[in-house]
């Protein structure tokens, strides 16, 4: 047959399944697919009525179902930061572990969480002012 005795020896690890499933979280998050289609600029840019001078515009503003790239870039990392918060407090659930990894797992699982909500809830707040006030 071939040098592979048994199935055991194709299967990948798990780390490197969790891996390939977050980077295609954040390739899916961060709207990869609209990208390419509709092939937006990086940034926007805008005029200040004032001084007249063009200024760069990250987030396109008042159009849900409109990016920039670096906007869609910007809101997949922190939702991918958002789910290995989550997986970080799952690990931190392990009885076979040490207190002090448990307790560092549960801590940077919180922080990372919270980070994650407070800069989404930051960007939605850019991107549509006064919604959900």
């Amino acid at each position: 047959m071939g040098k592979f005795s048994s199935l055991d020896e194709l299967r990948p690890s798990p780390m490197f399944v969790c891996t390939l499933v977050l980077i295609s979280y954040f390739f899916v998050t961060a709207g990869v697919a609209y990208d390419i289609i509709n092939e937006p600029p990086a940034v926007g840019a805008t005029t200040d009525p004032v001084t007249g001078a063009v200024k760069p515009m990250t987030f396109m503003p008042y159009r849900m179902n409109g990016q920039f790239i670096l906007e869609g870039i910007s809101g997949g990392f922190f939702y991918t930061l958002g789910g290995v918060g989550i997986i970080l407090l799952d690990l931190s659930r392990d009885k076979n572990k040490s207190t002090l990894f448990r307790n560092f797992f549960m801590g940077m699982g919180f922080f990372l969480t919270l980070l994650s909500w407070a800069a989404c809830m930051t960007f939605i707040r850019i991107k549509m002012p006064g919604y959900m006030r």
